[in-house]
């Protein structure tokens, strides 16, 4: 039987996405020109995870204080998606559970899309912020 992370590298390949898995069993591919991670479930097959990593990079306290504000704000406004604050940058994720055999088709795309365009709200939001 084909494990989840088998399955999205599956999807991933008949999708024409270029894909690599790292030195944690993630799997790295560009999507719209971003770079997102798969990310190795362990031993909880039944849970996906995806993220964009580094969105958003800040270097004081003024700028952390600002995208946790629009973090927390994306998070509440926006279907499936969390932004986290993380050392000096904001990933943003999408986690849910699936079944032993997930129909990726049904979900992937859209999952994807979620987080483009949650990163684009993420910056109308600072962007809001800061005028």
């Amino acid at each position: 039987m084909e494990d989840s992370l088998q399955i999205y590298e599956r999807w991933l390949a008949e999708n024409g996405l270029i894909h690599h898995s790292d030195d944690h069993g993630n799997i790295v591919f560009k999507y719209q020109g971003l770079t997102l991670v798969i990310v190795n479930p362990g031993d909880d097959k039944l849970f996906l995870q995806i993220v964009l990593p580094n969105i958003y990079d800040f270097s004081n306290e003024e700028e952390r204080q600002k995208a946790l504000i629009v973090a927390n704000i994306l998070s509440i406004q926006r279907k499936a998606i969390k932004a986290n604050v993380f050392d000096d940058s904001v990933n943003l994720n999408v986690e849910m559970f699936v079944d032993t055999t997930p129909d990726v088709e049904d979900f992937m795309e859209r999952v994807l899309d979620i987080l483009v365009q949650g990163r684009l709200f993420f910056y109308n939001q600072l962007e809001k912020l800061n005028s």
